[in-house]
């Protein structure tokens, strides 16, 4: 795959995972957080599901195929879900997106110690450097005014970055060869059977009353497009790339919510905004090495 199909492709993925912030706020109004993560799951494998049966694939029947769907349900999909949505309880939705850029570091050094084909070079440091300080320039009037914070929703979103960069390593080396759809339906299966004991035994289930329109949309939203979408696009993207550049999409989520604001919000666009979604877009370009560094050129773009 070149460096150019690549790339667009992890726009596409921000472009699908940068709404999950907002559609979990929308959630959250009505659904308790395990019901409203649970019921997310639960949609994506029903239409995963469905996916599978029309493409006529079957599930492995070896138990390891099982072992590693279930590794990559707990740290790739269960536990990172149910903490972001229980720690936006807490904090704001802006600052989880921030936190969230801090995957991109806990992804360079678990592939560091477990990927040799996704060590550091030139255009992974300045790329990822790049990418984390135009979010932090993006964000800087929000951090001079303050944000409303604790430190369980913060300490539960900087370990749901972990759980992503954990989830980037295992996926790369485990669903090589593996075909299309397969291993994202067996892993939203593992996730719905994993979180629907914790919200019915929590006593979630039954303090339930009628949820909002607004509350439905942001699970649905959740499910289409946070969960299947994006995995669709996420596992196509791990077969070419490294984990490293998948976890810098991370650093776009900001942008594209300030998108978002300005098409659907009439939200203005402001130039210190626009001089950060520069940067971070400079840095997606040079860690997928559109841009390349070490031969001090463009690459070209090649046959896909």
């Amino acid at each position: 795959m070149s460096p150019i199909k690549r790339f667009l492709l992890m726009l596409a993925l921000t472009a699908m995972w940068s709404p999950s912030f907002l559609f979990i706020k929308l959630a959250i109004e009505d659904f308790p957080p395990m019901v409203a993560v649970s019921l997310r799951l639960t949609i994506a494998a029903v239409i995963m599901g469905f996916i599978l049966l029309y493409k006529g694939y079957s599930f492995p029947k070896d138990r390891g195929f099982w072992i590693r769907a279930s590794v990559m349900a707990v740290f790739s999909s269960s536990l990172p879900f149910a903490l972001f949505c229980i720690a936006e309880q807490w904090i704001e939705s802006s600052l989880a997106a921030i936190l969230n850029g801090m995957s991109p570091m806990f992804t360079v050094i678990l592939a560091q110690m477990f990927v040799p084909s996704d060590r550091l070079n030139i255009n992974k440091v300045v790329g990822i450097t790049l990418s984390m300080a135009g979010m932090v320039l993006l964000f800087l009037p929000q951090l001079q005014n303050g944000i409303d914070a604790t430190v369980v929703g913060m300490a539960a979103v900087v370990f749901a970055t972990f759980c992503y960069a954990v989830g980037h390593i295992f996926g790369k080396l485990f669903s090589m060869n593996m075909k299309p759809y397969v291993t994202p339906t067996a892993q939203f299966i593992i996730s719905s059977l994993i979180l629907w004991p914790f919200a019915i035994f929590n006593g979630d289930v039954a303090r339930m009353t009628m949820p909002s329109a607004s509350a439905i949309v942001g699970v649905c939203g959740l499910g289409i497009f946070g969960t299947v979408c994006a995995f669709i696009i996420y596992y196509k993207l791990l077969e070419s790339s490294g984990p490293t550049a998948i976890s810098t999409v991370a650093c776009f989520f900001p942008v594209m919510g300030m998108l978002l604001g300005f098409i659907f919000l009439g939200e203005s666009l402001t130039t210190v905004g626009l001089a950060a979604s520069g940067i971070i877009l400079l840095g997606m370009l040079t860690v997928n090495e559109v841009i390349d560094l070490r031969s001090r050129n463009v690459t070209e773009v090649e046959e896909a």
